[in-house]
């Protein structure tokens, strides 16, 4: 059978996401994709993003994120009656708002969500499975005294949703500067760009067209952020190592959604301060991370600048221990490998 996928991010596409590392911010975020499509292909099927073949050539298809009705390779689809079209609902609804409209579902014969509510309306329609993340041996800590107080690894964004968390990361950032300028690092891309906040923040999307496609405003950049300290330019496994706490805030408080925010400070053995998933505890450990719920910055603060090498050690002995048990699995790309095949690779769903 031929499977054909396609990434609603173009960057993803032209099989890269099946073949290779193209995750501009974090580690290896396509891997899952890769995993699965290569054990797809020793069962003997083949795989491609839709791009790569005629339209034809495909027997099952799924799009990565609504593709909306302005897709060619989508109307292509609906336009030939093809019977076999689903969906992988991965960004929450902050980012992609048409992923949680039903009426959006109807010409896939699957959607595969995280969202429980959405799977349990229709279990016969929706299938609920994790975001999956590469797992990764935790290698040596960097010892504790080594290690720098705190950090922020994400990408300047800003919304005006509701639930959103880019303004908790902002709130945090200057909170730092302004408190304990020597023991934060804000690290990742556009903090040194002029972009909007607020209201207006709806004008970055044209902003950013123009920042990335004309010469000198490319080059162009504003210390807006005094911790900034640059992209990324290590793994972000080996930078957060660097750190004893990363901030690390989903983009917005949605039950059920749990990004590779909290996985990636445990793999490189940092301790998380989490916001996020409301319901968090159903799944991951409290004694693994730090719940901002509970504290004020002040608070947190205090908590974390006096915290001894024993009660750190503690936090980073209770992640190995959850990394190890198999509350793990159902995180892991080597679940949503069998996931995916047991559902839609041996004649089930």
């Amino acid at each position: 059978m031929n499977y054909g996928f396609w990434n609603f991010y173009k960057v993803y596409n032209q099989n890269r996401m099946l073949t290779r590392n193209v995750t501009p911010l974090g580690d290896d975020l396509s891997y899952p994709m890769r995993h699965l499509s290569e054990t797809l292909i020793s069962m003997g099927h083949q795989t491609a993003t839709l791009d790569m073949q005629p339209l034809e050539w495909f027997d099952r298809v799924f799009f990565l994120d609504y593709p909306t009705r302005v897709n060619g390779y989508y109307r292509g689809l609906l336009e030939k009656k093809h019977a076999d079209i689903n969906l992988i609902i991965c960004e929450p609804p902050i980012v992609r708002p048409d992923n949680y409209n039903k009426q959006n579902h109807q010409p896939f014969r699957k959607v595969m969500t995280w969202k429980r509510d959405l799977a349990a309306s229709d279990p016969a329609k929706y299938l609920l499975y994790h975001l999956p993340n590469k797992f990764q041996e935790r290698t040596a800590a960097r010892p504790f005294a080594e290690r720098k107080l705190c950090c922020l690894i994400n990408s300047f964004m800003f919304s005006i949703h509701p639930r959103e968390l880019y303004t908790e990361r902002i709130r945090a950032i200057r909170w730092f500067e302004a408190n304990a300028p020597g023991s934060f690092d804000l690290i990742g891309v556009e903090w040194d760009k002029p972009l909007f906040t607020g209201q207006l923040s709806r004008l970055n999307f044209p902003l950013r067209f123009f920042y990335r496609r004309i010469g000198l405003l490319k080059k162009l950049k504003v210390r807006r952020f005094p911790s900034f300290i640059g992209p990324n330019v290590k793994t972000k496994h080996l930078t957060l190592k660097d750190y004893r706490f990363c901030i690390a805030y989903e983009n917005s408080r949605e039950p059920d959604y749990l990004s590779e925010k909290l996985f990636d400070c445990f793999f490189a053995g940092c301790v998380p301060i989490y916001d996020g998933a409301p319901n968090v505890l159903d799944t991951i450990p409290a004694n693994t991370f730090i719940d901002k719920r509970k504290y004020s910055y002040d608070e947190l603060y205090r908590y974390i600048s006096a915290m001894t090498e024993q009660e750190y050690n503690g936090y980073l002995e209770a992640i190995a221990s959850f990394l190890r048990s198999p509350a793990m699995r159902p995180f892991t790309a080597e679940a949503y490998t069998e996931f995916f095949v047991g559902n839609f690779a041996q004649g089930r769903g």
